[in-house]
């Protein structure tokens, strides 16, 4: 019987290792197959919630956008709507799960040596495979509309994994500090209940940005979801690319800045992950 012997550098300060990852893909896959059948076990609609749930919230939130906005196509809007909804959902799901993530199997922790960046990363699985059935919505939506298909939905991908990667980033902050400070899962909700009102989700950015000042604006886009929604928007319905070239890729550039620091604050403080737990 062959065995493998790893050796582990207590000192080694590193980053995520895509090599570390590929060589414990199998089990990659499998928390991803077990958080799956969690997620809907016993529960009687099953996996229908991952259409049940963003339903009702384009709903409500596409009939409040409608009043606002005081639009007369009121299945524009709610397809305007339900685009930023499900990329906000996908955003909120990744946050979330990967923010409890280390927390969640810490029984894993003494039995077997395994990259710990494993774990949250198999979340991120699981809330694609509910994100990929939520489009269904869009789907039909798209559909009812008439709404036509153009060149740049082949950049929908691109603006699906930079939602990814603010999710994955700053869901890796909260999972570390979580570790040692457990009101994170109290704090988690509250940050992405106020974060939906400040992202261009039930309204365009237009809106927000009309009325702020200059300095305000820049703020406003320091928001990583802003550049990851808008993108989206305009992958999906073409028309004018971005409201502000500037604001745009600085959204974009903190989207970067937050998994940078996300892994490295995570990587620094994985082997005191066993002190606390």
């Amino acid at each position: 019987m062959n065995t493998e012997k790893v050796i582990i550098d207590p000192t080694l300060s590193s980053f995520l290792s895509i090599k570390d990852v590929l060589r414990y893909k199998s089990l990659l896959n499998n928390l991803a197959k077990r958080d799956f059948l969690v997620r809907y076990k016993q529960a009687f609609a099953g996996i229908m919630w991952a259409l049940v749930k963003p339903l009702i919230n384009i709903i409500v939130f596409g009939y409040l956008s409608s009043k606002i906005n005081n639009t007369t196509n009121t299945t524009t809007n709610f397809l305007y709507v339900a685009s930023a909804m499900l990329l906000w959902q996908l955003f909120s799901n990744v946050f979330n799960d990967v923010s409890n993530s280390i927390i969640g199997n810490s029984n894993l922790f003494s039995k077997v040596y395994f990259p710990k960046i494993i774990i949250p990363l198999s979340t991120i699985l699981v809330c694609m495979v509910d994100f990929l059935i939520s489009l269904l919505i869009l789907v039909v939506l798209f559909i009812i509309s008439g709404q036509q298909i153009h060149w740049q939905i082949i950049l929908a991908p691109f603006f699906i994994a930079l939602t990814l990667i603010n999710g994955f980033g700053i869901g890796l902050y909260f999972a570390t500090i979580n570790v040692k400070y457990r009101d994170v899962k109290f704090i988690v909700p509250v940050i992405l209940q106020i974060g939906m009102f400040v992202s261009p989700v039930i309204l365009p950015t237009l809106k927000y940005l009309g009325p702020l000042p200059e300095w305000l604006r820049c703020v406003f886009c320091l928001n990583p979801m802003v550049g990851a929604i808008d993108g989206f928007k305009y992958a999906l319905f073409g028309g004018d690319a971005v409201y502000n070239i500037y604001y745009f890729v600085l959204s974009i550039c903190v989207s970067i800045l937050f998994l940078f620091i996300g892994v490295k604050y995570f990587y620094k403080f994985e082997r005191n992950f066993v002190d606390y737990i």
